[in-house]
């Protein structure tokens, strides 16, 4: 192959890397956990997903949950995550209450329940004051 060549197939694949790692780390609305932002890693090719909370929307749904950046979210709704896509299928089935996270952080893990982005805060009424 001719240097020229060469080196245009060099300069492609460093701007598809580029690419790759300025993108959001989900692209699609639907595979997204409501407040928080994630990068899914695989510890070998064929281990479930595991997604890295990178960070938290203040006063969000995950932030109320108690979820934190570095969180590391390895089951929802009891099962381990075989893919992106499979994030997105799981809000979708639990739109009204919202998935059972199992999360794991500095050697503990636990459950938290991640209410859904719709769901409605319980109302209480500003005046409460006895009559009578």
């Amino acid at each position: 192959m001719p240097p020229a060549g060469a080196l245009l197939l060099t300069l492609a694949a460093v701007i598809a890397l580029a690419v790759h790692l300025i993108e959001p780390p989900h692209r699609h609305r639907g595979d997204q956990l409501p407040g928080l932002t994630y990068e899914a890693e695989r510890a070998t090719p064929r281990a479930p997903l595991a997604l890295v909370v990178t960070s938290v929307q203040d006063n969000g749904p995950a932030a109320k949950a108690d979820i934190a950046a570095g969180d590391v979210i390895d089951r929802i709704d009891g099962r381990p995550i075989a893919s992106v896509a499979s994030v997105g299928r799981a809000m979708r089935s639990d739109a009204r209450k919202g998935p059972l996270l199992h999360i794991r952080h500095a050697g503990e893990s636990r459950y938290k329940h991640l209410p859904s982005a719709h769901a409605k805060e319980p109302h209480v009424a500003k005046d409460t004051r006895r009559r009578g």
